[in-house]
């Protein structure tokens, strides 16, 4: 008996340190494979595939879109990555890494990190850059988006793009 008691103490000991829950305001749950998350791999899918317009069906109206410290809207926004089919072949998102936070305070973001590339549909070279956006949840609705990434190699690919265009 007298073992019995230390064993079930020494358990409760052990797996009440391991079930600690942390209820500060910015903690909460990490799911990889809620609804959320299957939501932003789809979108992402779709980008990959020039077709980033089924962004359209989970933006609330009013959604505001920031890539860097530049705002976009909606329709900016899908026209925008869309616009990025135009200028590469062969886009992917390399090892991709998409998770949703439940906050305690009630908070809802998608987090989306991972390398991309694609082959300059110009000049044939291949372009690599790391990405990391947050996509913010009300509901079943994006209510807004933020994606950090370095845009130099775009733009310069865009200015390609206009040039060759133009003198058609």
């Amino acid at each position: 008996m007298k073992n019995i008691l230390i064993i079930t103490f020494l358990s409760a000991i052990i797996f009440s340190c391991g079930t600690a829950v942390d209820t500060s305001e910015w903690s909460g749950v990490t799911s990889q494979s809620d609804e959320r998350t299957i939501i932003v791999d789809k979108l992402a899918k779709g980008y990959v595939a020039g077709n980033f317009g089924i962004a359209s069906e989970y933006f609330s109206d009013d959604a505001v879109h920031m890539v860097n410290n530049d705002v976009y809207t909606n329709e900016e926004i899908i026209a925008g990555y869309n616009f990025h089919s135009l200028l590469y072949d062969e886009i992917q998102h390399i090892d991709p890494v998409i998770t949703t936070v439940e906050y305690n305070n009630g908070e809802v973001y998608t987090n989306h990190w991972s390398d991309w590339s694609g082959v300059s549909k110009i000049t044939g070279e291949q372009q690599k850059n790391t990405f990391h956006c947050w996509w913010q949840w009300e509901g079943d609705k994006i209510i807004g988006t933020h994606c950090y990434f370095d845009t130099s190699d775009i733009e310069a690919e865009a200015v390609l793009y206009q040039e060759q265009n133009s003198s058609n």
